[in-house]
């Protein structure tokens, strides 16, 4: 059987170095949806939410009250792809950018099942492998009354919010659940991500990184649940990580980000 790891709960049989990783991204420029000038941004980024590289996916899709539907990007630039849905009728729409096929890294796995990247590899000894990225990205809309109902595509990494995303309140709780291929993932690390905080403070660990301690980072529970409590108004980005080993030779890389909205209580 294939054995799914999740990247940072290896309490230190594993190791990952990935220099420079990026993160991908949706960024709607309105959450609650008050006029038809739509616009979400995909792109990949190192410090949310500042446009690196377009995030071009196999394909976007709109999950909404009315079912599904295929978006196609309206303009893209290097840094960037601009999706502009029409949002019609009342309720809660889900953006997605389906699972996209990333670079392959090289690396080697030590004797202690560690895995080194990029320059690290050559500081140390081992098998020679390597590590396939996947990506994947999602946010939510809402227009009038949220009616929001969970929905599952059942591939790649998901993050599914088990309440309305689009009413979140800073210092107030939301659960949301973590799958993988449609399975729920047991003791999930959830990296958040404020917007412009490495203004705020220097951040030395890359968000990729399984060495990356933040204080921000939540776990799920056995059953892939977990409550996140806003600590600041404005954009915000949970971003999960899964590591599957496939054979001696290929490790694959799944991640998958989930920009929201965090409004003031009135």
């Amino acid at each position: 059987m294939k054995k799914v790891v999740l990247l940072v709960l290896l309490l230190g049989v594993f190791n990952t170095l990935i220099v420079d990783a990026h993160v991908p991204f949706l960024k709607p420029n309105q959450f609650i949806i008050l006029h038809n000038r739509l616009q979400i941004e995909s792109s990949f980024t190192e410090f949310p939410f500042q446009a690196d590289f377009a995030m071009v996916a196999p394909f976007y899709t709109m999950f909404g009250p009315n079912g599904e539907e295929v978006l196609e990007p309206t303009a893209k630039t290097c840094a960037a792809c601009y999706l502009e849905p029409v949002i019609s009728g009342e309720g809660t729409y889900r953006i997605h950018a389906a699972l996209r096929k990333g670079p392959k890294y090289k690396a080697i796995e030590t004797a202690d099942g560690k895995l080194y990247f990029s320059d690290e590899i050559k500081k140390h000894e081992g098998t020679l492998t390597s590590l396939q990225y996947y990506s994947s990205a999602d946010t939510y809309l809402m227009k009038g009354n949220a009616n929001y109902k969970t929905h599952l595509v059942g591939k790649g990494v998901e993050i599914i919010p088990l309440s309305s995303p689009n009413e979140m309140i800073f210092n107030q709780k939301t659960e949301f659940k973590v799958y993988h291929d449609g399975t729920p993932v047991a003791n999930a690390r959830i990296v958040v991500v404020y917007n412009n905080e490495h203004y705020e403070k220097k951040r030395i660990e890359d968000l990729y990184d399984v060495e990356n301690v933040r204080e921000s980072s939540i776990y799920a529970n056995e059953e892939g649940v977990f409550t996140f409590t806003p600590k600041k108004a404005g954009l915000v980005l949970l971003f999960v990580t899964i590591h599957k080993k496939i054979d001696d030779t290929l490790w694959e890389s799944y991640n998958t980000s989930l920009t929201l909205e965090v409004h003031l209580s009135e």
